[in-house]
């Protein structure tokens, strides 16, 4: 059976990344009864980004298909914007984007394999730590929200360029429901309507 066809998609596979990674981190991260609230909210957007990137996939309505694009890209923006806050409140450093751990990140949890079917290893804080050498609190929680926040971006700026193409398309195609008429205006242009038969309780009085 094939694939379902958003799982072709480079934003859903670091969707989930951020989704499997981000809900093993939070629980951890927030585990105090009064963080319940926020541990709770996080973990939905994250949910939120990837699953609406499987819905909108699967969507033919182009408009449908762009409104679900734009909630995965708000939920996705309102998790990093809580795992940068992270790196705020606990004086932890932004790595830049070429920083070279990140780059093993990316080598790791990103590159298939195919002689491996276990290769890219499930994403999780204790593999993040292991594949950086074997980190330990501050300098763990600061790689597995480093490696967030770049998940987050990167996959925000792949679903931007999905939005945008699709946006191109609606104006050169239109929508779904206007295509939809158009082709039943071609229809009934080459396959009119029979005329109505004749009634034979009333038929036509003679002259």
């Amino acid at each position: 059976m094939a694939e379902a066809g958003y799982r072709q998609l480079l934003s859903y596979k670091l969707a989930q990344i951020a989704f499997d990674l981000g809900w093993d981190f939070v629980p951890k991260y927030y585990y105090k009864v009064e963080d319940s609230r926020q541990r709770d909210q996080i973990k939905q957007a994250l949910r939120s980004y990837k699953q609406n990137i499987v819905e909108g996939s699967s969507e033919r309505s182009l408009s449908s298909k762009l409104k679900l694009y734009d909630v995965a890209k708000s939920s996705s923006v309102e998790a990093l914007e809580d795992f940068e806050d992270i790196l705020r409140l606990q004086n932890l450093s932004r790595w830049q984007k070429a920083d070279p751990r990140l780059s093993k990140l990316h080598t790791v949890f990103e590159t298939p394999n195919p002689s491996n079917p276990s290769f890219p290893p499930h994403p999780s804080v204790s593999k993040t730590s292991e594949v950086l050498g074997g980190l330990g609190g501050r300098e763990e929680t600061e790689a597995v929200v480093n490696y967030l926040i770049d998940l987050l971006l990167r996959g925000g700026f792949l679903l931007d360029r999905q939005i945008d193409a699709i946006e191109e398309k609606h104006r050169r195609e239109g929508g779904y429901n206007e295509n939809l008429f158009r082709k039943r205006l071609e229809y009934k242009k080459f396959h009119p309507d029979p005329p109505n038969p004749p009634n034979p309780s009333n038929p036509p009085r003679s002259s």
